[in-house]
């Protein structure tokens, strides 16, 4: 049972980048920084609404590889530099919260926590993720996915080095 509740602690991915905090946070503060690297690699990414503060939400839409998705980025706390928390979802074209389009039963809320720390211009970024109002059967997929969610996330900061290498030019 410990082995349980160990896992259970969800989605924990750490980071470095050549960048100040305030620019890596506000990568995820504007639309159009927002749109040139959130997502997987090979998608486009188009922002339909953004209300960057605690209760807003950003509406997106991820067009690649022949599918079409929407998610949805419900704002909690926002402390600029140090500390996003929203809850993600995926969403459909109207933004209202949906399953997964995956043949799986996913949560339909995440709850992520991200971070930022620096030292000597290069910010270190946790990103801490957990599913929130889920069914046992939901928790048990979300956790069956870690490897996957990781590999996900990975390339999804794969392209906010290059965003942020680029800005920094």
């Amino acid at each position: 049972m410990e082995e349980q509740s160990e896992k259970r602690t969800g989605l924990k991915i750490v980071r470095e980048f050549k960048a100040p905090k305030t620019l890596v946070f506000d990568a995820f503060a504007s639309p159009e920084a927002f749109e040139q690297w959130w997502g997987p690699a090979g998608s486009q990414l188009t922002v339909e609404s953004f209300d960057f503060k605690p209760g807003g939400k950003t509406h997106y839409k991820m067009d690649g590889n022949g599918h079409v998705m929407w998610g949805l980025f419900q704002y909690k706390n926002i402390q600029r530099p140090n500390l996003l928390e929203f809850i993600n979802s995926f969403a459909d074209a109207a933004g209202n919260i949906i399953t997964s389009p995956f043949p799986m039963d996913f949560p339909l809320e995440i709850f992520n926590q991200i971070t930022l720390e620096e030292n000597n211009g290069i910010t270190t970024l946790t990103i801490q993720g957990h599913p929130i109002n889920a069914t046992p059967a939901q928790e048990e997929t979300y956790f069956s996915i870690m490897d996957s969610m990781q590999q996900g996330f990975g390339g999804t900061f794969d392209q906010l080095e290059v965003y942020l290498a680029e800005v920094q030019q």
